[in-house]
């Protein structure tokens, strides 16, 4: 673990944000806890880092929506046929789109499904938009 001065005066830090270099041996790590004087712990422990950002870097979530985050990405990556992942996301995305308390985990979960996309080339099957974002 290593202690941090605060942050800078606006910076925004949550616990379970990764934080990529720490340390004079740039060694990554995430916010562990965050204390009243204004300084933050930083666990470099890899278990630490696998716990929170599982899938994707998710630093801008808050730890309840990291956990919903993963658990969501743990059931897609069970599935065994890539474009399955795909459209299940993007079932999961489209509801989750009417939720307005949902909207920064949907956002993630849309990154994570466009790399998806990206490593298998595969294409959703139906997109759910917005008229005016058509070409």
């Amino acid at each position: 673990m290593v202690y941090i001065p605060p942050p800078q005066k606006g910076a925004f830090i949550q616990v379970g944000d990764y934080v990529s270099k720490v340390g004079i041996y740039t060694n990554p790590g995430v916010v562990e806890e965050k204390r009243d004087d204004g300084t933050i712990v930083i666990n470099t422990e890899k278990d630490m880092i696998q716990k929170f950002h599982r899938h994707s870097i998710t630093t801008g979530l808050t730890p309840d929506e990291k956990d919903t985050f993963n658990s969501i990405m743990d059931d897609i990556m069970n599935l065994d046929v890539q474009a399955d992942r795909i459209l299940t996301l993007q079932d999961i995305i489209d509801k989750m789109r009417t939720d307005p308390s949902m909207k920064k985990v949907s956002d993630y979960l849309r990154n994570e499904q466009a790399q998806l996309i990206r490593w298998s080339k595969e294409l959703p099957r139906v997109y759910d938009t917005q008229p005016e974002k058509l070409r």
